[in-house]
């Protein structure tokens, strides 16, 4: 699809999600997670912080890390923690995702207790400042090939990962460990910061081979991703992610954007011109969601949807839905890469970067909704029903509006008065 959506080229996976689960720390161009282990120790013990980086970008990283240690415990005794180096320089290739290790012991006169913190500082640079995404903010399709065995995996995965941050500083991270009351004698230990790679850009070659392979399996599947399987559950997810991230919706809204979504999966990839359902980043992710575990295809396809697609589809449904309404208004809503940075931007904030905006659910989705709101009806769905639920909550709204948004609300009482029109003219009675 012109600039934007190149031929099928599959999203670099998310290996930091299969080690913790989900858990990850979003700063832009890196994704992180920290954790100590093990988690409670004894004096003279070393113990390892372990920090989990996973590159975002196309580009060259340079990282610099700084170790902060409880000096003292809630009591005011003081703490002691050996540690080769509080400061840590680091490069990472494009793409890369890795793990640092950095021992640390406590030392007599430290007494025994709970939680005490150790902090962590990230900054990073990258020779640019325009990088290309290669990963998806809110994590992406599992790994099919890794450069550690899987015993080195399994000993990552027993790790309590979190995602603290320090004074709501994403830069600064947080994590805690126990001194328990015993006391083993100091080893003769010479003690090493660590860095092992866990990924590679060089493994995108195994990876797109799998993805490859599994194209007809997508197409297979992807034929039962309906708005009759996949609208319901969307709609509920739809509803719940956005209220988590601090923006809850109006009935009518959470509509839309399910809608917009439902229709990005169903047959808006054919329907649009410009669009290929293969290019999708959806069906992408369906390729290497099936490559990594074929038994997939068999899950219940609303499932399907909400487990391993949603994001991806989310991403789709922005592209398609600047696409569906540029077609009706006149603002200019930019080129492809303007749009494409948007979603990424949009998908940052989902991932819990940043303030809740109610631009980003207007800005394309419920406009889009709007749009193709009477392309996915389910038979017991009348489409007059969202668009007054629409109205309602414009009225609401629009009274709050300023700035930027205030164009954007301009554009969906447009919509909203062409969609009333083209059900007039369809004969769809009022329920």
């Amino acid at each position: 699809m012109g600039d934007g959506y190149h031929r099928f080229e599959p999203m670099y996976p998310d290996v930091l999600g299969e080690i913790t689960g989900g858990t990850r720390i979003t700063m832009d161009k890196v994704q992180c997670a920290l954790g100590i282990f093990p988690r409670r120790t004894y004096i003279n013990q070393a113990a390892e912080v372990i920090l989990i980086l996973q590159s975002m970008v196309n580009e060259n990283m340079q990282f610099k890390i700084g170790l902060q240690l409880p000096t003292q415990d809630k009591k005011g005794n003081p703490i002691i923690i050996d540690t080769p180096k509080k400061t840590i320089s680091l490069g990472m290739r494009p793409g890369e995702v890795g793990v640092l290790r950095i021992p640390i012991v406590p030392l007599p006169p430290t007494q025994p207790g709970t939680n005490f913190p150790v902090r962590l500082a990230v900054r990073y640079r990258t020779a640019t400042e325009h990088s290309s995404y290669v990963r998806p903010p809110t994590g992406g399709a599992p790994p099919s090939v890794l450069s550690i065995s899987q015993f080195k995996l399994q000993a990552l995965r027993e790790v309590e990962f979190a995602a603290h941050t320090w004074n709501q500083s994403a830069e600064i991270m947080t994590t805690y460990f126990d001194v328990v009351p015993k006391r083993i004698p100091l080893p003769q230990q010479d003690l090493k910061i660590g860095y092992e790679s866990l990924w590679t850009h060089e493994a995108m070659a195994g990876e797109r081979e799998l993805v490859q392979a599994h194209v007809q399996d997508a197409v297979y599947v992807s034929a039962g991703l309906t708005k009759a399987t996949v609208y319901k559950p969307l709609l509920y997810s739809v509803d719940d992610r956005f209220a988590r991230r601090g923006l809850p919706l109006h009935p009518g809204e959470a509509k839309a954007i399910a809608k917009m979504m439902t229709y990005a999966l169903d047959e808006g990839m054919n329907l649009e011109p410009g669009f290929d359902v293969q290019d999708s980043r959806w069906f992408q992710t369906l390729c290497q969601v099936l490559a990594h575990n074929a038994d997939l295809e068999h899950m219940n396809k609303g499932e399907l949807a909400i487990k391993y697609l949603f994001d991806a589809a989310l991403f789709d449904a922005i592209i398609l839905g600047f696409a569906v309404i540029q077609q009706r208004v006149k603002e200019d809503l930019g080129d492809i890469s303007e749009r494409i940075n948007y979603a990424n931007r949009l998908l940052t904030w989902f991932a819990g970067q940043g303030e809740a905006d109610l631009t980003y659910a207007y800005l394309p989705l419920v406009l889009g909704g709007v749009v193709v709101n009477q392309f996915v009806t389910l038979r017991e769905d009348n489409p007059w029903i969202m668009l007054d639920e629409l109205r309602e909550a414009y009225r609401g709204r629009v009274r709050l509006v300023t700035g930027e948004a205030v164009a954007i609300f301009r554009m969906m009482s447009e919509l909203l008065d062409y969609a009333e029109d083209a059900l007039r003219r369809a004969r769809v009675p009022r329920p």
